[in-house]
């Protein structure tokens, strides 16, 4: 059995189109999404759709992601969102999904085990009682997770990075991120499983893909007038591979107030960001 990983796509459907082509071309028999399929970019039912298609064509496992959480504590009226950089893009999500996507998303855990060919898996967003808790290979509480795993393979996702880690005869896989991919490259990121006899053997793979469709429909779908620097900000972050969003929030942070869309603008300036569709279009295509 050939498996697709995948995580964290984040309303990126150019490059979630690029990893599902790939993975098919891998010859995946079998996709499981570890959550975080919407919010920050401007594909939220794009995106939506093209897991209902390999739904449709494959044996699928899907988990929700804290995004999905947001979106679920939006409907049922336990958060807001308003306009600004602060929440404007998660405003933005929800405002773009559809009934049946909320409907799809209510259906979801955030964490599972699964057996494939006689292999036992915990599967999960992040931890498996925590959707929001972040580790990575670098990360102290790893140890903690090992000691915590049920089965031998725990395959999660939340953190955007890339590894395979072993420990005492278990192994962590994170497939790291399609959408808005961090570690050192900016190519979408999800992993292969392959499946024989009982053994699992791993292909932590990179797609490039041509970013200039996602860079003009951030702009061109209405998100950056929701949540401008943030918005913009995703856009560094999948140019570079870099966490530039966190750079935004760390320099708004010296002013206490991420409300105000002018210390969000400050932030920006600070940071030198191209803030025009057109400047940051010619940035990526000289990159």
């Amino acid at each position: 059995m050939t498996v697709a990983l995948l995580s964290d796509i984040h309303s990126n459907y150019y490059a979630f189109k690029a990893c599902y082509e790939d993975a098919v071309k891998c010859g995946a028999e079998m996709f499981i999404f570890l959550g975080d399929y919407v919010s920050d970019l401007s594909e939220p039912q794009k995106t939506m759709d093209l897991v209902y298609e390999i739904q449709s064509k494959y044996p699928t496992v899907c988990l929700r992601g804290n995004r999905e959480g947001y979106m679920l504590d939006c409907e049922s009226g336990r958060s807001s969102f308003i306009r600004g950089s602060k929440s404007g893009s998660l405003l933005f999500t929800y405002e773009h999904l559809r009934k049946k996507d909320l409907e799809f998303i209510r259906g979801l855990e955030i964490s599972d085990n699964i057996e494939i060919e006689g292999i036992h898996m915990e599967i999960a967003h992040a931890a498996m009682d925590n959707d929001r808790f972040y580790f990575d290979s670098n990360d102290g509480h790893t140890a903690d997770i090992f000691l915590q795993m049920k089965y031998n393979y725990l395959l999660t996702g939340h953190s955007h990075k890339q590894y395979i880690q072993q420990n005492a005869g278990k192994t962590i896989i994170n497939p790291g991120s399609v959408g808005i991919p961090q570690g050192g490259t900016r190519n979408p990121k999800y992993a292969i499983l392959d499946i024989v006899n009982g053994n699992i053997s791993c292909q932590l793979r990179e797609v490039p893909y041509d970013m200039t469709d996602a860079i003009r429909s951030q702009f061109a779908s209405g998100l950056v007038d929701y949540a401008k620097y943030w918005a913009i900000g995703i856009l560094y972050d999948i140019i570079t591979g870099d966490e530039w969003v966190l750079k935004l929030l760390s320099t708004v942070e010296k002013t206490g107030d991420f409300a105000n869309e002018e210390a969000w603008k400050s932030a920006a300036l600070e940071l030198g960001m191209k803030l025009t569709e057109q400047e940051i279009l010619e940035w990526y295509k000289n990159e």
